[in-house]
């Protein structure tokens, strides 16, 4: 159990962790776009070929041998109509590329929670500061929390950062910003390399939350280098206040 006198915050990433962020989803989504746009395609091949260009993104947008060599921050929004722009061309189609992107942001403000995330929530803000650090553009996680009806102390994105998960400077940001040490906080997430790796990387208490299913858009991990291990796994937030105040 974790001695709640030694921490001060507790935060939270928030899609896969709190709110669904399904493969499925997005599979409907880009069907959604094909039909919607008049695409001479199938919308499972057109998911496919989308995923491929838009995993170049992730796997290209921090440098974390030399993060302050990164390439020139872009939001999601910009790379998803980036790929949409390559899928277009590599399907030999014509689409509003534009369009796409703000479709894919907008199905993301009404994500539904993970069936024991209020609860868990509620219960915790009786005792703890509550804050989110996502890997997300400002309008759909704002929307997305606005969604859920929810409060927290600190909110904050990639976009609002300028930087994605696990870049460290995300972290050091987060807690300029906050003005709270990065000691004196706990990270909740549920990728093993954005979520306790990036924190463990600048001394933050991990948790990691391994749920019963696979969420897209994660950063794909290095091919080799250490991966830093969270300091505590759970499977469902439920555990969160039993190991937090040992209720």
């Amino acid at each position: 159990m974790l001695n709640r006198n030694e921490f001060q915050l507790i935060v939270f990433d928030f899609f896969g962790t709190l709110v669904k962020n399904e493969a499925s989803e997005w599979q409907q989504t880009l069907s959604n776009i094909a039909i919607k746009q008049n695409l001479p395609v199938d919308g499972m091949d057109f998911w496919v070929e989308f995923s491929r260009h838009e995993v170049n993104f992730r796997k290209t947008r921090t440098n974390m041998r030399n993060p302050e060599q990164s390439p020139v921050f872009r939001t999601y929004w910009e790379a998803w109509r980036d790929a949409f722009v390559e899928t277009f061309k590599a399907m030999s189609i014509s689409g509003d590329a534009d369009a796409a992107a703000d479709y894919s942001i907008e199905r993301l403000t009404d994500q539904e929670p993970f069936q024991d995330s209020d609860a868990v929530l509620k219960s915790l803000s009786l005792k703890h500061d509550l804050a989110v650090l996502s890997n997300a553009d400002d309008r759909f996680l704002h929307g997305s929390i606005k969604y859920n009806n929810w409060d927290f102390k600190f909110i904050e994105s990639s976009e609002s950062m300028e930087a994605y998960k696990p870049d460290p400077r995300i972290f050091t940001r987060f807690e300029e910003k906050t003005g709270i040490g990065v000691s004196r906080m706990i990270y909740i997430g549920d990728s093993v390399y954005d979520d306790a790796h990036g924190s463990k990387l600048v001394g933050m208490t991990s948790i990691l939350i391994k749920r019963d299913q696979e969420t897209p858009g994660r950063t794909p991990p290095p091919d080799s280098g250490e991966m830093l291990e969270p300091d505590y796994t759970i499977t469902s937030l439920s555990e969160l206040p039993i190991l937090l105040n040992g209720e």
